[in-house]
Protein backbone atom coordinates (compact mmCIF):
# COMPACT_ATOMS: atom_id res chain seq x y z
CA UNK A 1 0.00 0.00 0.00
CA UNK A 2 1.65 3.29 -0.96
CA UNK A 3 1.94 6.38 1.13
CA UNK A 4 -1.25 8.34 1.59
CA UNK A 5 -3.55 5.88 0.26
CA UNK A 6 -6.84 5.49 2.09
CA UNK A 7 -7.88 2.16 3.88
CA UNK A 8 -11.84 1.55 3.64
CA UNK A 9 -12.75 -1.66 5.37
CA UNK A 10 -15.48 -3.58 3.42
CA UNK A 11 -18.79 -3.74 5.67
CA UNK A 12 -21.01 -6.50 4.11
CA UNK A 13 -21.72 -9.81 5.14
CA UNK A 14 -19.04 -12.62 4.35
CA UNK A 15 -15.13 -12.78 4.83
CA UNK A 16 -13.78 -9.43 6.24
CA UNK A 17 -11.62 -7.31 4.47
CA UNK A 18 -10.50 -3.77 2.72
CA UNK A 19 -10.30 -1.62 0.07
CA UNK A 20 -7.51 0.62 -0.66
CA UNK A 21 -7.97 3.71 -2.19
CA UNK A 22 -5.22 5.97 -3.54
CA UNK A 23 -6.01 9.75 -3.82
CA UNK A 24 -5.17 9.81 -7.36
CA UNK A 25 -8.57 7.89 -8.07
CA UNK A 26 -10.30 10.58 -5.34
CA UNK A 27 -8.54 13.12 -7.07
CA UNK A 28 -9.77 11.98 -10.98
CA UNK A 29 -13.87 11.35 -9.33
CA UNK A 30 -13.69 15.23 -7.76
CA UNK A 31 -12.19 16.51 -11.06
CA UNK A 32 -14.61 14.82 -13.58
CA UNK A 33 -17.85 16.12 -11.03
CA UNK A 34 -16.04 19.56 -11.04
CA UNK A 35 -16.01 19.82 -14.88
CA UNK A 36 -19.34 19.03 -14.77
CA UNK A 37 -20.69 21.20 -12.72
CA UNK A 38 -22.87 24.43 -14.27
CA UNK A 39 -20.75 28.08 -14.29
CA UNK A 40 -17.18 25.90 -14.02
CA UNK A 41 -15.13 26.37 -17.00
CA UNK A 42 -11.81 24.90 -16.37
CA UNK A 43 -9.65 23.67 -13.46
CA UNK A 44 -6.71 25.19 -12.86
CA UNK A 45 -3.13 24.81 -11.29
CA UNK A 46 0.26 25.61 -10.88
CA UNK A 47 3.07 25.11 -13.45
CA UNK A 48 4.69 22.66 -11.24
CA UNK A 49 1.44 20.71 -10.88
CA UNK A 50 0.82 20.83 -14.69
CA UNK A 51 3.80 19.27 -14.94
CA UNK A 52 2.45 16.20 -12.58
CA UNK A 53 -0.38 16.22 -14.32
CA UNK A 54 1.36 13.94 -17.15
CA UNK A 55 1.72 11.55 -14.57
CA UNK A 56 -1.61 11.51 -13.24
CA UNK A 57 -3.95 12.69 -16.10
CA UNK A 58 -5.74 15.56 -16.87
CA UNK A 59 -8.44 14.66 -14.98
CA UNK A 60 -6.52 15.71 -11.63
CA UNK A 61 -5.77 19.12 -12.91
CA UNK A 62 -6.92 22.05 -10.37
CA UNK A 63 -7.30 18.78 -7.63
CA UNK A 64 -5.65 18.45 -4.71
CA UNK A 65 -6.19 15.53 -2.12
CA UNK A 66 -4.83 15.37 1.59
CA UNK A 67 -5.60 11.94 3.19
CA UNK A 68 -6.56 12.40 6.98
CA UNK A 69 -7.33 10.00 9.33
CA UNK A 70 -10.08 7.93 7.79
CA UNK A 71 -11.53 10.63 4.94
CA UNK A 72 -10.28 13.15 2.60
CA UNK A 73 -9.78 16.85 2.00
CA UNK A 74 -10.37 18.37 -1.38
CA UNK A 75 -8.84 21.35 -2.79
CA UNK A 76 -10.41 22.85 -6.09
CA UNK A 77 -8.97 25.21 -8.07
CA UNK A 78 -11.20 26.62 -10.84
CA UNK A 79 -11.96 29.40 -13.46
CA UNK A 80 -16.00 30.22 -13.43
CA UNK A 81 -18.32 31.55 -15.86
CA UNK A 82 -18.44 35.54 -15.38
CA UNK A 83 -21.80 36.46 -14.22
CA UNK A 84 -22.88 33.75 -12.41
CA UNK A 85 -23.36 33.42 -8.58
CA UNK A 86 -20.12 32.74 -7.25
CA UNK A 87 -21.67 31.44 -3.73
CA UNK A 88 -24.22 28.88 -5.72
CA UNK A 89 -21.54 27.50 -8.11
CA UNK A 90 -19.06 26.84 -5.02
CA UNK A 91 -22.21 25.24 -3.24
CA UNK A 92 -23.35 23.38 -6.16
CA UNK A 93 -19.89 22.22 -7.19
CA UNK A 94 -19.43 20.75 -3.62
CA UNK A 95 -22.42 19.10 -3.57
CA UNK A 96 -21.05 17.08 -7.10
CA UNK A 97 -18.09 16.80 -5.83
CA UNK A 98 -18.93 14.99 -2.23
CA UNK A 99 -21.61 12.73 -3.82
CA UNK A 100 -19.15 11.23 -6.64
CA UNK A 101 -16.38 10.88 -4.01
CA UNK A 102 -18.87 9.21 -0.99
CA UNK A 103 -21.40 7.79 -3.37
CA UNK A 104 -19.12 6.13 -5.55
CA UNK A 105 -15.80 5.28 -3.77
CA UNK A 106 -17.62 5.31 -0.60
CA UNK A 107 -15.04 7.45 0.86
CA UNK A 108 -15.74 10.00 3.42
CA UNK A 109 -14.81 13.86 2.56
CA UNK A 110 -14.46 16.24 5.29
CA UNK A 111 -13.92 19.00 3.60
CA UNK A 112 -14.03 21.02 0.19
CA UNK A 113 -12.59 23.47 -0.38
CA UNK A 114 -12.89 25.55 -3.77
CA UNK A 115 -10.73 28.52 -4.71
CA UNK A 116 -11.73 30.64 -8.04
CA UNK A 117 -8.46 30.88 -9.78
CA UNK A 118 -10.61 33.17 -12.79
CA UNK A 119 -13.73 34.55 -14.39
CA UNK A 120 -14.24 33.90 -17.90
CA UNK A 121 -16.53 35.24 -20.24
Amino acid sequence: MASGDLTLPIETPGPPGEVVVAPVVVAKLAGAAARSTYGVVRMESSPMRRLARFLKGSLTEGVEVEVEGEAVTIELHVAMERGVNLAQVTANLQEQVRYQVEGVAGVPVDEINVRVEDLED
